[in-house]
């Protein structure tokens, strides 16, 4: 005879391992996306995590960190993520507004007053590259491969743009600046009263247990950062990267590496209920206008791209995405996707750039959409 207990066991242990069935059918799915995406695009390693509300359900890495030594790569594989140190800094930064140490529609003079022109656009302008400061200068070159120094503060890598003019006026163009998030890290740190790297170790990498993100400076990554590689050549052979490069420059412009699990960590600060408040969270979803009332034309909020898509074909809401791409040229590319009503994010990251690498993003959400269930979906 059954008692009412015993059914009780049996019913939940069918359901456990149904669902166990299922998280495997997904696995076996995404790592089978891995190897086509790795085939298709030559890369020598590719890795990925996925996170749902609070867990990381994902995360694999498939090929080798290092092809010279046959070193294969893991989750702990640290890469340079590229400008996916903007959606960090503006998670900083709308941690900033919410705790009233920064007002947004205030001059970056208020703040940070070199160079003269940062009374001339608000914070906010400045996060979403609609102020005008330069992006491609020649000072960046020899920062990164020329005069090899570990920066410590944003301040000290303004002499990469501060002597050039803006590029417009303020608030009237869009044009996509890595220089004008140095000095919105500086900003940062000015309001913070903590130094930029140190702030956002205790208020969002410790918070959100990024243990493995680092400013990529010359003794970061020394156990677990994949060799990069710049090229792929007809003898069917990556070739390596120069070694003597120098990212730290960029701080909040690009100066971290990272792994796709701490990325996807980070991403629960767009939907957590402990680290922003909804205002700020809103920030996050709402690109910024521009003077004469108009949407830039990325739709950039604060470090985040805007936009919609479907969770299936037969969907009839578009859901808010936020997402942002990083690369780091001839050596590494990197994405993040996040839907923050169904509290889910996809990262991944690889040590080579491949020819039309943003097509790899396109796969990412789907493998994302996979793991969604749509019923815990907030609308």
């Amino acid at each position: 005879m059954f008692n009412k207990t015993s059914i009780s066991i049996m019913f939940f242990s069918i359901i456990s391992s149904s669902i166990a069935v299922a998280k495997t059918e997904l696995d076996t799915s995404a790592l089978k996306e891995m190897e086509s995406l790795r085939s298709q695009y030559k890369l020598p390693s590719l890795s990925i995590a996925v996170a749902i509300d609070d867990d990381i359900v994902f995360a694999q890495a498939i090929g080798f960190s290092d092809i010279n030594s046959s070193e294969l790569a893991n989750a702990k594989t640290q890469y340079s993520v590229g400008s996916l140190a903007k959606p960090m800094t503006g998670l900083a930064l709308a941690n900033l507004v919410d705790s009233g140490k920064i007002s947004l529609r205030r001059p970056v003079s208020t703040y940070v007053k070199i160079p003269k022109y940062t009374t001339s656009f608000n914070v906010e302008e400045l996060a979403a590259h609609i102020a005008g400061v330069p992006h491609d200068t020649p000072e960046r070159d020899i920062a990164e491969f020329e005069v090899i120094k570990d920066h410590t503060s944003p301040s000290e890598a303004f002499y990469v743009f501060d002597k050039h003019p803006l590029l417009f006026s303020p608030g009237s163009e869009y044009r996509y600046s890595s220089n004008g998030y140095i000095l919105l890290s500086a900003v940062i740190e000015k309001a913070a009263k903590i130094n930029y790297v140190e702030f956002l170790k205790g208020s969002l990498w410790k918070a959100f247990k990024m243990d493995n993100t680092e400013l990529d400076t010359s003794f970061a990554g020394l156990k677990n950062e994949a060799t990069y590689y710049a090229d792929y050549n007809g003898e069917n052979k990556h070739i390596e990267s120069t070694k003597q490069r120098d990212r730290s420059f960029l701080f909040g412009g690009g100066g971290f590496i990272s792994t796709p699990s701490d990325l996807v960590r980070m991403a629960k600060a767009t939907y957590s209920d402990k680290y922003l408040s909804d205002k700020a969270k809103a920030l996050l979803s709402k690109p910024v206008k521009m003077r004469n009332g108009k949407v830039n034309a990325d739709k950039y909020s604060l470090g985040w791209r805007v936009g919609k898509l479907k969770l299936s074909e037969t969907d009839e809401q578009l859901w808010t995405v936020l997402h942002h791409g990083g690369v780091t040229d001839k050596a590494s590319t990197a994405y993040l996707l996040v839907i923050p009503q169904c509290r889910a994010s996809i990262a991944f990251a690889t040590n080579y750039v491949p020819n039309q690498f943003w097509r790899m993003r396109g796969v990412m959400a789907r493998i994302l959409k996979s793991y969604i269930n749509r019923n815990t979906c907030s609308s």
